[in-house]
């Protein structure tokens, strides 16, 4: 029999009829964090501390910011009707049915306001995990990636000449069709979000970008700090303020910041000596910018009292460019065509050109690390360490492509996903392993077996 259903509302509902189901995800994050008076107090710095406006509680729109995260929700007006239409998203915010939750415009205008305040949430919860036992400090991660950015190339205008790229492509290859023509981030900027650039990265699409960098800790993936700057900005330059923060943080836990791992980007030596001035050992992917037929610079040795490179067969190369990015250093031609070395050494040209840049030293050391056991077990671990909470938060988190605008939004955006992704690492420790207890259950069914079948006699001498 078919029957179709009739829906008439009540006039009164009972409390218990509308009690929220309950949610393990919730009471966990509750469970892990105890009391977010003290998380969230760095934030009131960003609310007026005037009596008149409106009210607002720090600790509701971290955790919305946080619910956001642990949703993959990214716009904010899909997650104000979220949190409107949850029983158990009211009941962790501690709103009652006849109150009105915080609307998207609210909730974009805190993201504006915490800038600057919510890197000490972060430290405060890796406070957290280091008092739960998640932090090693012996071992660190560092890398960067792209997220795109909520805005469009087709907003892309010339500073001069106020030309879209079509439009300018278009007039320079009119004067002159064989030329190379390209769009400059110097030359152009976005309408909508003037912060927003184009990245030279090919292995990402033509787009407009933000780059996020984080430093993981190696032992259970604990992000103890997080940065976020331009889509030109160098990762060596990216990746100085995280470090920094990461480095008082765990000083904050009397946890001292060992090794920082990062890939073949970092090979510089700015950033060794810089990792090196915070007290830690800097280890790094090498390559090479010579030729592989060339003699390698290594088996040059630097006289530091002459100022001079001394070739394997004992010549000298002497300095004759400088510059504040690096220094040149030249053999000369009549030495070098009669040396039974040249073929091997010299590949193009006839003299062999060796450039020094700054802290050559630092990065010296850090090649002699990458070729010990321990510098290649730690470089083959790093991706391992480092990449996945990039891939959860694009994934999961809501972050692959960014829904805010501005670089002090982008980057609270980005930070409450560090956050998240802390807090959960939190909460997964406090619960119990599946595999351990279904081994307490095994253990404790074969200790209740071998009480029911041993023989008469073992059971009343136990």
């Amino acid at each position: 029999m078919i029957r179709r259903k009739q829906t008439q509302a009540p006039l009164f509902y009972a409390a218990e009829e509308i009690r929220p189901a309950t949610s393990g995800r919730y009471d966990r994050l509750d469970a892990a964090v105890g009391d977010w008076e003290t998380l969230a107090a760095p934030l009131r710095n960003g609310f007026s501390q005037e009596r008149n406006g409106r009210p607002t509680d720090p600790v509701v729109y971290l955790k919305i910011f946080l619910l956001g995260y642990l949703l993959n929700i990214s716009e904010d007006t899909e997650l104000a009707e979220r949190i409107s239409d949850s029983l158990s998203i009211r009941k962790f915010l501690g709103y009652d049915l006849n109150e009105a939750t915080p609307d998207h415009s609210s909730i974009s205008k805190v993201r504006a306001r915490l800038a600057g305040h919510v890197d000490a949430v972060l430290e405060n919860v890796v406070g957290m995990c280091a008092l739960a036992g998640l932090v090693g400090g012996t071992e660190c991660s560092v890398d960067s990636s792209l997220s795109k950015a909520n805005a469009s190339c087709a907003r892309l205008v010339h500073l001069d000449t106020g030309e879209t790229p079509k439009e300018y492509t278009a007039r320079l290859r009119k004067a002159d069709p064989n030329a190379k023509v390209s769009v400059k981030n110097r030359e152009f900027i976005c309408t909508t979000d003037a912060q927003a650039r184009l990245t030279s990265k090919p292995s990402a699409p033509p787009d407009l970008y933000y780059k996020v960098t984080h430093v993981t800790d190696s032992k259970c993936q604990i992000i103890l700090s997080a940065g976020c700057s331009t889509a030109d900005t160098h990762d060596v330059h990216c990746a100085a303020g995280p470090l920094r923060r990461a480095s008082r943080t765990l000083k904050l836990s009397r946890v001292a910041m060992g090794t920082v791992v990062a890939d073949s980007g970092y090979d510089d030596g700015n950033f060794h000596a810089f990792v090196e001035s915070l007290g830690s050992v800097p280890l790094t992917n090498h390559y090479s910018r010579e030729r592989k037929c060339q003699i390698p610079k290594s088996d040059f040795r630097y006289d530091t009292e002459r100022d001079a490179y001394i070739c394997p067969a004992g010549q000298t190369l002497k300095c004759f460019r400088t510059d504040p990015s690096k220094k040149q250093y030249r053999s000369k031609e009549s030495v070098c065509k009669d040396c039974p070395f040249k073929a091997e050494c010299i590949s193009k040209g006839k003299v062999r050109l060796i450039t020094r840049y700054p802290n050559e030293e630092a990065r010296s050391r850090n090649l002699a690390r990458c070729k010990t056991p321990e510098g290649k077990r730690a470089l083959s671990r790093r991706k391992h360490v480092v990449e996945p909470p990039f891939a959860h938060m694009k994934q999961h988190g809501g972050l692959r492509r960014l829904n805010c605008r501005t670089l002090d939004r982008v980057t609270v955006k980005f930070v409450i996903g560090a956050i998240a992704w802390n807090l959960l690492k939190v909460a997964e420790s406090m619960r119990v392993p599946a595999t351990s207890l279904k081994k307490r259950l095994v253990n404790a069914f074969l200790g209740l077996k071998t009480t029911i079948f041993a023989p008469r006699h073992l059971q009343n001498a136990a």
